[in-house]
């Protein structure tokens, strides 16, 4: 039907109506009612007609007969919406173009004929497009601060270019006193007159996109009283880049303005408050000093105020290039000091001066340099440990032409039976005797390092055999003089092994390995013994091999097991485990995993090894869940071998998923020697195990490869002190500053620290005291059978209740 011979059949009203409506409005649907319900179109405007994509032809038409399915369904549901409510019904629908994008609002409302049935619908449509982007614009602004000032130490206000506040944070409400919601709308209460013009000029600044910073001001209180802030105004800026609101961050000065405010009123109130000041104050003009505490009169070594009054700022501080807040002092002796320069602006004697703090840095250099002292040499003895020796060893094999290196590795014989008779301290004793005694060789062309338990090396660097020889007897000869220890006098002799950097091909590792053969056949032949590494040595190592193939015997019959050691968590109150492996020889009966061990890392029967304990491990997990414990976290002790496999990440995961066990319940642990040998590699290979949600460790911590410059690079979260930091550990012990200092270093870095090897109650008090999160060791529990679980587990979980109700009594 065409458009003029339908539309003479309106009627009268029809065309009046159509014709009020389309002078009224720019975009006009007229629809008739019909049974079905169906909506057909019977007058449109011509803006319509282009929006809707009619033509004259589908006047007369219903909606189901011009337009697909989809669409005609979304518009017939609106139009039957009014049918049923016999009200007004508004909906917004996008519309796309090839070069466009808007927002039509359309508003449908009914005419009803004189028996009060819908017999017309009139459409009404308006481009929202606009609105829609305000909307839009306004939540951006809201989630891209929500976040920022919910989160912000900060007070922070959020304002319109009115001046009404929109946002405020919690800090905000806590500073001063009023909630976000008294507050919407309105202008900022808290604004004495005195500002309110600066205020508003700030406001313009901020509309032409500029930043107002450190504005130092007072606001008043939902209570009445006064605080002190400085004040940095922000641009908020849209994604178009129109300024469409400001954001206010205040820093409360409460205190020091209290203090300013003093020293206005009174310049002798306030010298007597900065007199007593421990860090150095200094206010000067223009970098030209106008006063200078005693503090800090005393840290550049003058004799009184006069000597410093009056003098350039630059005379005695420098800014260290490159680093943010740090600067050098130089003192009136010419000394540098390192100092720390924080500063505010004040008031002072009518004049804009400048109020700095400089703090002395030497205490904490003194302390870093402790820690990078721990990182190289042994806690107990001073000497380097294996990590610099390392260093140093190659650094002679290329450095010393025409020389020869080799390598004098120092056993204590019977070390283990002495310091199990004599007790730990003194076994120390021992030690530091030892290497007391070594230290007289020191020279130029003598390295001393203490790289195990009771293992000192000494690398000599020589020319020929008579120069090795005469160190060599000098070395025996005062190595076993006798011991005064305790009041008893002592014999101790020592197994000395030789290597030769010309038989390990200028190798560190094959000198040190070539070492290590040497002395464990010495000490298999006897004590106070002299052996140089050779091929006989070779050979008898590789009667090792019969052990190798026990081993895999013993993988094959199951002669492992696996003991539990429980740890004792006082911080979370909870229980975990560690896994320790077990061999029962058919033979020898249980053999030590000293023993067994490094024969399987080096013939790699560890990583199968290491395969079996996890699966076991997973195994008897689930079986504490069936038993009644749940959630328990079981540690599992990583080798160097499988730590470096390549594929672990692969291995853990498919264990994991062959035995159906969540991976939050496991802990793996690696040695600060697996991880030192590659860094870089290192942090790979835990990042993967990390995305596998697997708490990590680090074990045996602080023994030999330290790890401190590496430790905040690791993706790890536990550090296990070793035992024999632990070892008879007590207020006056030498060990008590390292553990002190592991505790408070690992802890800055979030990172859970467990001390193993923990035996006697006064240990528990001390570590307790110094914060350590978790215990293990025989004071607690020995490595038990996995039958004897359930009992010490239920033992433990007392031990721990019978402690919080201690606790809670005392506090």
């Amino acid at each position: 039907m065409r458009w003029n011979n339908f539309t003479s059949e309106l009627t009268v009203d029809e065309h009046l109506l159509f014709m009020i409506m389309n002078k009224l409005f720019d975009i006009v649907f007229l629809m008739k009612v019909e049974d079905g319900p169906r909506f057909r179109y019977v007058r449109v405007s011509n803006s319509a007609l282009h929006l809707a994509s009619l033509v004259e032809e589908d006047m007369g038409k219903c909606i189901e007969d011009i337009y697909p399915t989809e669409i005609a369904e979304h518009l017939n549901n609106q139009y039957r919406k009014v049918l049923e409510t016999k009200s007004v019904v508004v909906y917004r629908d996008q519309i796309s173009t090839a070069d466009s994008f808007s927002v039509a609002e359309s508003t449908l409302v009914p005419i009803t004929d004189g028996n009060g049935n819908v017999s017309y619908i009139i459409c009404f449509t308006r481009d929202v497009t606009e609105i829609v982007q305000q909307e839009e614009r306004l939540q951006e602004i809201n989630q891209l601060f929500h976040s920022f000032m919910e989160h912000s130490h900060d007070a922070l206000v959020l304002f319109d270019l009115n001046g009404r506040i929109l946002r405020v944070n919690r800090e905000w409400e806590r500073l001063l006193g009023w909630k976000e919601e008294e507050l919407i709308g309105k202008e900022i209460p808290s604004l004495p007159s005195e500002y309110r013009s600066k205020f508003k000029n700030s406001i313009k600044k901020i509309a032409n996109g500029e930043s107002v910073t450190s504005i130092q001001m007072r606001q008043i209180c939902k209570d009445g009283s006064i605080v002190y802030v400085s004040a940095n105004i922000t641009p908020i800026f849209d994604k178009n880049g129109d300024v469409v609101a400001g954001l206010s961050m205040l820093r409360d000065l409460t205190d020091f303005m209290k203090v300013h405010e003093q020293l206005c009123r009174s310049e002798e109130l306030y010298r007597k408050v900065i007199e007593f000041f421990p860090e150095m104050v200094v206010i000067h003009v223009n970098g030209t000093i106008l006063y200078m505490n005693p503090a800090g009169i005393d840290m550049i070594r003058a004799a009184n105020q006069n000597v410093v009054q009056g003098r350039r700022l630059s005379e005695f501080i420098k800014k260290v290039d490159g680093v943010d807040d740090e600067w050098l002092l130089r003192t009136l002796e010419g000394e540098f000091k390192e100092v720390q320069v924080k500063g505010t602006k004040i008031q002072y004697n009518d004049k804009q001066a400048e109020f700095l703090v400089i703090r002395d840095l030497t205490e904490q250099r003194t302390k870093d340099q402790k820690i990078k002292f721990m990182a190289q040499y042994d806690a107990l003895t001073g000497l380097p440990n294996r990590t610099f020796l390392k260093e140093k060893l190659n650094e002679r094999l290329f450095s010393y032409s025409g020389k020869q290196l080799a390598i004098l590795l120092i056993d204590i014989d019977r070390f283990k039976f002495i310091n199990d008779l004599l007790g730990h301290s003194n076994g120390d004793l021992i030690l530091c005797e030892v290497a007391e005694r070594l230290k007289t060789f020191y020279s130029e062309d003598v390295f001393l390092s203490r790289i195990g338990s009771d293992e000192f090396v000494v690398a000599y660097t020589y020319v020929n055999e008579e120069e090795l020889e005469n160190l060599l007897n000098r070395v025996s000869a005062v190595l076993n003089e006798p011991y005064f220890i305790a009041g008893e006098k002592l014999n101790i002799t020592t197994s000395i092994a030789i290597s030769r950097s010309s038989d390990a091909n200028l190798s560190v590792e094959t000198l040190l390995s070539n070492a290590d053969k040497a002395v464990y056949y010495a000490k298999m032949n006897g004590t106070n013994l002299v052996i140089e590494y050779n091929s006989k040595i070779h050979d008898i190592f590789a009667k090792k091999l019969r052990l190798e193939n026990d081993l895999q015997t013993a993988l094959e019959k199951n002669e492992f097991s696996l003991f539990y050691q429980p740890k004792i968590n006082f911080r979370s109150n909870s229980i975990s485990l560690e896994a320790l492996l077990r061999w029962k020889h058919p033979q020898l009966g249980m053999v030590s995993p000293a023993e067994f061990i490094p024969i399987a890392e080096e013939t790699n029967l560890i990583v199968d090894i290491g395969k079996w304990v996890l699966e076991q491990a997973c195994n008897d997990v689930k079986k504490l869940e069936q038993m009644g414990f749940p959630n328990i976290k079981m540690a599992v002790n990583l080798s160097a071998k499988q730590f470096n496999e390549g594929d672990l990440e692969k291995v853990v995961s498919e264990i994991f998923g062959k035995m159906g066990t969540n991976t939050c319940c496991f802990e793996l642990e690696i040695t600060e020697t697996t991880i030192m040998k590659d860094p870089t590699e290192a942090i790979e290979i835990l990042q993967k195990l990390k995305q596998k949600n697997i708490t990590i460790a680090i074990d045996d911590f602080g023994v030999s490869y330290s790890s401190l410059n590496y430790l905040n690079r690791f993706p790890i979260d536990a550090v296990k002190i070793d035992r024999s930091f632990i070892r008879d550990l007590s207020e006056n012990s030498k060990g008590t500053e390292i553990v002190e200092m592991m505790i408070l270093l690992a802890h800055k870095l979030n990172l859970r620290v467990t001390a193993e090897g923990v035996e006697t109650e006064e240990q528990v008090r001390y570590l307790l005291e110094k914060g350590c999160d978790e215990m293990q060791g025989y004071y607690f529990s020995k490595p038990i059978p996995f039958d004897e679980l359930p009992s010490t587990l239920l033992k433990m979980r007392k031990m721990l209740n019978r402690y919080n109700e201690n606790k809670k009594r005392l506090t």
